[in-house]
């Protein structure tokens, strides 16, 4: 009988221990935004914000100054909406947020170059593509985590 005791109380801590070691990162909401940090594994090891409406896939970010989410395309640098030569847009659909950036020539290339990302929410990866006559080319894969939309931190 001892003997039975002890084996239920083993079994029992350690599927306590597996159910909470094991537990999901969840999405953290502000209001109907919510966002993700994907790492990267190439070589330059950053890390990529991505807060984003959860109905459009839109992406935003949050200015503090103002205490509002923004859109990325609207974004305030320096007292002047910056000149970027890089365009995107983004857009939600079947519970990942594909994300296309098309960097126009510079100094540097005489080519534009069009990256897509495509950020699977239920995975939690993000798997990188450089489209190159309108065919994709495998950049990188990405693990990503659930991160708090205005302050940036996983909790």
């Amino acid at each position: 009988m001892k003997l039975k005791f002890i084996n239920k109380k083993k079994l029992f801590i350690i599927l306590f221990f597996l159910i909470t070691g094991c537990k999901k990162n969840n999405p953290i909401m502000f209001e109907n935004f919510q966002a993700l940090r994907c790492e990267s594994n190439m070589e330059e090891k950053n890390n990529y914000d991505y807060v984003f409406n959860k109905n459009t896939g839109y992406l935003y970010f949050y200015d503090q100054i103002k205490d509002k989410f923004v859109l990325l395309s609207e974004r305030y640098e320096g007292g002047f909406f910056s000149e970027r030569s890089i365009e995107f847009y983004s857009e939600l659909r079947n519970n990942k947020l594909f994300i296309t950036t098309i960097e126009y020539k510079n100094n540097f290339s005489n080519k534009d170059r069009k990256i897509k990302q495509i950020i699977n929410l239920k995975r939690l990866s993000k798997k990188t593509f450089e489209i190159i006559e309108n065919k994709n080319y495998f950049i990188s894969n990405s693990k990503c985590f659930w991160i708090d939309p205005k302050l940036g931190i996983k909790y």
